[in-house]
Formats: C-alpha cells, structure tokens, sequence
C-alpha cells in the first residue's frame, strides 16, 4: 500500500505536464489541494518550456524512500526522487538529472494510504526542515502540516509568465550579444566541467561530504574550481571557510586576485562561471552551481550538490524558484 502510493507519487512529480495531463486523479490518493498544487506548477513549467523553446524527452524516475516515523493512522516518510531526461539541443542531446528530497506525511483511511503532505527540500528549505525535526505525533495533533499550499504562488506565475520571460530574456546573465575573445587563461574549463559531470552524482570519495550536515554544495564548487587549475592555500583548502561556506567562497574569490570576474561585467554567463542562488525564504545566497553548457537558446545547463544535479537547464528554477543569482567568471 505504502510503496504503491510513493511510486504512483513519484511517477506524478517526476512526469511532465502533457503525459499527466491524460490520467485520472483518483489513481495518486493525494490530498486536493496538494494535487492542484503539483498540477499547476507541472502547467507552468510546461508553459515556460514552450516560451524558452525548450525541448526534453525521454523522461525517466527512481526512487528510494525511508520510514522516519510511525504512530497509529500516520506515518512521515522521507522520498528521494531521481528524475532523468534528454535535453535536445544541436549538435548533441545531452543527458540531465536531478535528485530531490521530499518530507512526506501520509495517513491511512481503510485500504490505501493518502498523501496529505510533501515539501521538497529545495522548493522551501525551512518548512523541509521543520517537519523533518518535529514529531509526527506534533504535527498531527495541530494539524497545521497541510496548511502550506503554494497554489495562488503558481496561479501567480501563470499569471505573470510573460513577465518573467521579458525578465528572463534580458537577463545580461543570458545575453547573446557579449561573449567574451577566448584568451589564455589559467583555469581550465574542460577540466573543470568534467569534473563537475564527473562527480555531481557520484561523490568523490577522496573528499569528506557535507550533505546532511549543512549542505555540500561549496564543497563541491571548490572541487571543481580546483580541479580547473586553481591551487589551494592556507586560507582556501579542505575544509577551511573560504572553501565549504557560499559567502565566504565568494568573497575569497573576488578579493585574493585569482581573476575572478564578478557578473554582468559586459559579460554573459558561459561554461565555466561559477553561480550562487539568492534563497528567499533563508534571506542570503544559500546556494551553488557550475555552469558546463550554453544552449543555443541561451539557457544554460549546470551541476551542483546537496540539491544533486547534473547538467540540469538553469530556467527550470531562474527566475521562477531563485528570482536573484549572482556568478563569477575565471579568465
């Protein structure tokens, strides 16, 4: 009963719009409002994707999921959704993953399991954490954990698409018009990037991992930006920092003359620039990724930790789920 409801849920998250649109309902025992919620935000991305002129096939998911606590009627499970498509683009498709986490409530009614809560680790941060920490019995007893919905949050991006597209594509971040000569540099980028494919999914071992214990993505960035050519020292070395912490890398990086350039500089985002996401549920820059493609419609692809992602396309959260980011460029 339980592992029918998280692949049938699974199966729903990981889908696109138009190969869910055709199903009943009544086949994922969710909760109305969490429905409505999923199927607006699968509507959205659909609409963004025509915008874009974006094109994903050959989706795919796997699953884990662990049992974190039980009592009579409810149980709080914690799902781990891999999801994996196609990203068409010429000369070459190139293969995309993310992995997300999830923080589910489900409560059993007669035969079957009903989902009546879920957030994602990424999409809210702190209510993921929230209920992750707070006993179920808690939770259950104040009934407030189903009282988060993000519809009228979505209805508003729907609402709003043709803004955030004008907003998307005079973004300096994804112009076309300002490329910069290739020039001798120092850091190299195809090691870098090859890195990043490398290790985004699959750690590496000769590193210490900080998923879990306060998010692994810096960690990661310097591996990468390491990997890339730039030499450790006193201040930037596992695990100083300057070399794990999202504002401590940053600064590190603009200020000790390692030809870092801050962006828009008359430049645009490329393979190579260094990201940081502006969260603002959390109120600071909480977040990183490393951009390995540009695609022709001026998306880029990137890779990241703790929100584990490999090649994945930068408007599927810019500027719908991050409305600010901020990036270096190493020449």
């Amino acid at each position: 009963m339980l592992t029918n409801s998280l692949y049938n849920l699974s199966f729903l998250l990981s889908m696109p719009y138009n190969n869910i649109n055709l199903i009943s309902k009544h086949k994922y025992n969710l909760d109305d409002t969490i429905l409505k919620e999923i199927y607006l935000k699968k509507l959205f991305n659909f609409e963004w994707a025509k915008k874009l002129n974006s094109s994903f096939k050959d989706y795919k998911f796997d699953y884990a999921y662990n049992i974190l606590e039980q009592i009579p009627s409810f149980i709080k499970v914690k799902l781990i959704l891999k999801t994996s498509f196609i990203v068409k683009t010429y000369p070459q498709n190139i293969n995309s993953v993310s992995i997300n986490e999830y923080i589910l409530i489900l409560e059993y009614l007669q035969d079957k399991c009903k989902i009546q809560f879920i957030a994602e680790n990424e999409e809210n941060p702190l209510l993921y954490e929230h209920i992750l920490n707070t006993d179920l019995s808690s939770l259950v007893n104040s009934r407030n954990f189903n009282k988060n919905s993000n519809i009228n949050v979505y209805k508003d991006k729907l609402s709003s698409i043709d803004s955030l597209f004008e907003m998307f594509i005079a973004s300096s971040w994804l112009s076309t018009n300002n490329h910069d000569e290739k020039r001798a540099s120092k850091f190299n980028v195809t090691d870098a990037c090859d890195y990043a494919e490398r290790f985004s999914l699959n750690y590496n071992p000769e590193y210490k991992s900080f998923s879990g214990i306060g998010g692994d993505c810096t960690n990661f960035m310097s591996q990468i930006i390491h990997a890339g050519g730039f030499s450790q020292n006193a201040t930037w070395k596992p695990y100083t920092h300057a070399w794990i912490r999202v504002e401590e890398l940053y600064q590190y990086l603009i200020t000790q003359k390692l030809e870092a350039t801050k962006l828009p500089n008359d430049k645009s985002l490329d393979r190579g620039c260094l990201i940081q996401f502006y969260t603002p549920s959390i109120g600071r820059y909480f977040h990183n990724g490393f951009i390995t493609y540009r695609l022709q419609n001026g998306d880029c692809l990137y890779c990241c930790h703790s929100y584990d992602k490999l090649n994945y396309p930068l408007s599927q959260i810019y500027p719908n789920r991050y409305p600010t980011l901020r990036a270096l460029k190493f020449d």
